[in-house]
């Protein structure tokens, strides 16, 4: 079952043999240091990945594969561009970060022409978002927590998008609250959409692990709200999605949900009530999510 790449390069087996003799660590430490990481994988199935009689092509098994790079030295994407489908692609290709970030095609483009890469140099491990809903129903604000790891040394940028769901040509503004500043911003009015150059406070090195928090104030509206959606471009430890109502205007019903892409949000791979407690409190959390797109979704009376 061992597959080469299309130059004739090492296989999967290969380069993961390699890697792991010139770590000298044994199978048993690994399968420890991957438990330690929330990505269990047993001794067998890691000698069976090891010696090409099998291949880890589950999605939950892209995140192993992130933690296998980074437990055994290896440069980002390492292992993982050498799992390839039967049509060739390799697993990065397979899912395009952009099918899961606000504005798809012109968020790509500003990221571009910033000079930021979305992917392959940041991690994210675990994403928080909690909303404040105001008493006329609309958005007011969304505190992000994100616990982010290097996975090159140098890294000190990535981006970060907003849309805003508004009646009008409006823009949200973005601050940072720990760990990070707000560098470059790029507005697209007609999209409702900010692109934020976010930077941490100096270089990071590879493998380091940073808790990053910024405050999103969303501009005045009057559209009522009715979702919080966040897109996990890779395979999250631990994805939370909360709304504080206010306790004078409360949802009717919540669900969350998950789709395959932002275009295809209204497709849901599974949905499920979400209770609201008398404080106007709901909230919903993923462990080990898979990427794709994940949210809470209101209605009022």
């Amino acid at each position: 079952m061992s597959q080469q790449t299309p130059d004739g390069d090492r296989t999967f087996a290969e380069v993961l043999s390699k890697a792991v003799q010139a770590r000298g660590l044994s199978l048993d430490r690994i399968r420890a240091r991957l438990e330690v990481a929330g990505v269990p994988v047993s001794n067998a199935t890691l000698s069976y990945w090891q010696s090409g009689r099998s291949l880890p092509t589950r999605a939950r098994s892209l995140r192993t594969l992130v933690e296998l790079e980074s437990i055994l030295d290896l440069e980002s994407g390492a292992l993982i561009e050498l799992i390839r489908n039967a049509d060739g692609r390799s697993r990065h290709q397979i899912f395009p970060w952009q099918s899961v970030v606000p504005g798809e095609k012109v968020a790509e483009q500003i990221i571009s022409e910033l000079g930021i890469d979305y992917a392959g140099r940041i991690t994210r491990l675990t994403c928080h978002d909690n909303v404040t809903i105001a008493e006329d129903r609309t958005e007011a604000t969304q505190l992000t927590r994100l616990l982010l790891r290097a996975e090159r040394s140098g890294t000190q940028a990535w981006p970060v998008v907003i849309q805003q769901d508004a009646a009008e040509q409006v823009v949200p503004e973005i601050e940072p609250v720990f760990g990070c500043t707000v560098g470059r911003v790029v507005v697209a009015p007609q999209e409702q959409l900010v692109v934020a150059e976010m930077l941490f406070p100096r270089p990071l090195q590879r493998g380091e692990v940073v808790l990053t928090e910024c405050l999103i104030t969303w501009a005045p509206t009057t559209k009522p709200s009715f979702r919080l959606v966040r897109g996990a471009p890779e395979p999250l430890r631990e994805l939370a999605l909360s709304v504080q109502f206010h306790t004078k205007s409360m949802p009717t019903s919540v669900t969350s949900f998950s789709s395959a892409s932002i275009e295809r949000q209204d497709v849901h791979n599974e949905s499920a009530p979400v209770k609201v407690v008398d404080t106007g409190q709901v909230q919903h959390v993923w462990m080990d999510p898979a990427p794709g797109v994940y949210g809470l979704r209101w209605t009022w009376d």
